[in-house]
């Protein structure tokens, strides 16, 4: 059989399934990097400087998610619908970013001072332009992945996710280690994807640019025009995962001019500092809280390309069957996490970070955590959307959403003096948007497609939640090992009232096993 020729079903299911093994191992991998930057860089930083680190970060990272992920599905939707023309997607690919990559860069560098104003912060102003090299890296790269994804080698794109997280992780802890601080972290960032580019050109390949025949070439304005739908939903959707921060990071700062005199009394004391602080708290809290949202990830680049194939094809039978499995198995997993988080959140900020962030940071972890597991039934929909063609369903949905946020918080935030009560307010103001969002964006599945998640799955997965979280917090342990032994015991029973109310059966496990053993017999 070639490689691009048609597959079996049964073959295609196993197929997926070890896309889905290997790209959940890999940003399982991905994820514990970027916690090791999370928690490590407060230990090295003031908590003013992890804080500025926070604020550049939340700020160029919506747009390099939009480029990483509207790229990717771009090049993987085509490539995936068309497998024989992959290297002239690939192509196009590139071409695609010389009139969107490279101009978004450039004018996120030309607007970096006019951010920092924004934030009542023109210090920010320099590490915002260098960010901006970081937009450059990530446009190129996403297509090289891209192109993996829709040819299904998803063992290239594991062994990318597993390269650059090393990377990014070794280069930003060893600059800040190096008395750099926030250039440094920040040039560690613009290395390491200078550098993965490198790799993924040697690991995917590059394709041919000249003597190529007309007829494979493949037109640019599909992609583009794509990608243009793509892009708008990412770009509301990774708005609704850093508002809150964004937000909290400018009305922090007026409410601390206003309010100097109080501080004076301080050395170095600026608001802009006094702002990131809160910036740093917070984004402790939301590291994570996002575990559970950033667990199911896998799931949505392994579901893209299938569904957009069976879409394509009119197969609605099989696209049932991928949207019922995605989501009931993304929220289950989800939930499994954020119930550690929810049931005792003191503890368990308080093993990674520093007390201090412990305590202002709890309250918000609790609400947080349960927002996130809406966000990633979100995330779920918008992908499977966007898979299916729908891409205007997916945009309402994250645009009602992001309106939800930035409205709640722009009231919640002014309303408390920073510390604790700020914090939850957002927390709340967040997860409820997110809970609209899961819910609309369901609607618009089932609308769509005629699948989402059976209500029953999701009123067991609920009472379980609830139940475990109630026996986490009749537990309190005293140590960080003692609190981990909790934490897994608040997981297993959550799974264990799943069990009990029938959720997950003996036909669960056996398909798990089934997807190992293929994973087995095809390495």
């Amino acid at each position: 059989m070639s490689e691009d020729a048609p597959k079996a079903p049964s073959q295609e299911v196993k197929e997926a399934g070890r896309g889905v093994i290997y790209i959940a191992l890999a940003k399982m991998y991905f994820m514990v990097a970027g916690a090791v930057i999370e928690f490590r860089l407060p230990a090295i930083l003031s908590r003013a400087v992890f804080g500025a680190y926070a604020v550049v970060a939340s700020t160029v990272s919506p747009i390099n998610n939009v480029l990483i992920v509207g790229s990717i599905q771009a090049v993987s939707r085509f490539t995936a619908q068309t497998p024989e023309k992959a290297r002239a997607i690939q192509r196009a690919g590139f071409r695609m970013h010389l009139y969107i990559g490279i101009p978004v860069a450039l004018l996120f560098i030309a607007m970096a001072p006019v951010l920092a104003w924004a934030f009542h912060d023109m210090s920010k102003t320099g590490p915002l332009m260098l960010a901006g090299l970081i937009v450059l890296g990530y446009s190129f790269y996403a297509v090289f992945v891209g192109t993996a994804n829709g040819r299904r080698e998803f063992h290239k794109q594991a062994a990318l996710d597993v390269s650059f997280a090393t990377l990014r992780a070794g280069l930003i802890l060893g600059l800040t280690i190096a008395g750099l601080g926030l250039y440094g972290a920040i040039s560690g960032w613009v290395i390491a994807v200078g550098c993965i580019l490198v790799l993924a050109s040697i690991v995917i390949g590059l394709p041919k640019f000249k003597d190529v025949p007309s007829e494979d070439v493949q037109p640019l304005k599909p992609l583009m025009t794509f990608f243009a739908g793509v892009a708008v939903y990412l770009i509301v959707m990774n708005l609704v995962m850093f508002a809150d921060q964004l937000l909290l990071k400018r009305m922090s700062a007026e409410w601390f001019r206003e309010h100097a005199s109080r501080f004076a009394h301080i050395a170095d004391w600026t608001a802009a500092k006094a702002a990131d602080e809160q910036v740093g708290y917070y984004r402790a809290v939301q590291n994570l809280a996002r575990l559970s949202y950033q667990a199911i990830i896998a799931a949505t680049f392994v579901i893209f390309p299938l569904v957009s194939r069976s879409t394509f094809a009119n197969d609605s039978a099989t696209t049932h069957r991928y949207i019922h499995t995605t989501v009931r198995y993304s929220i289950i997993f989800a939930m499994a996490i954020a119930v550690v988080f929810a049931a005792n959140p003191l503890p368990m900020l308080d093993i990674p970070y520093a007390s201090d962030y412990a305590y202002f940071g709890a309250p918000a972890l609790a609400v947080l955590a349960m927002g996130n597991v809406a966000f990633a039934v979100f995330a779920i929909a918008g992908t499977i959307l966007n898979g299916a063609g729908y891409t205007r369903d997916a945009i309402i949905t994250a645009g009602v959403t992001l309106t939800i946020a930035v409205v709640g918080n722009a009231i919640a935030i002014p309303q408390f003096e920073p510390g604790r009560d700020v914090l939850l307010a957002c927390a709340i103001a967040s997860s409820s948007a997110m809970l609209v969002g899961a819910l609309l964006g369901g609607w618009f599945m089932h609308k769509r497609l005629g699948a989402f998640m059976p209500l029953t799955s999701a009123l067991r997965v609920t009472i379980a939640g609830a139940a475990a979280i109630g026996l986490g917090q009749l537990i309190h342990f005293k140590t960080p090992l003692m609190t981990l032994v909790e934490g897994t015991i608040v997981g297993l029973s959550f799974l264990l009232a799943l069990i009990i109310m029938g959720e997950l059966n003996k036909r669960d496990l056996n398909k798990v096993l089934s997807v190992v053993r293929s994973k087995r017999g095809g390495s």
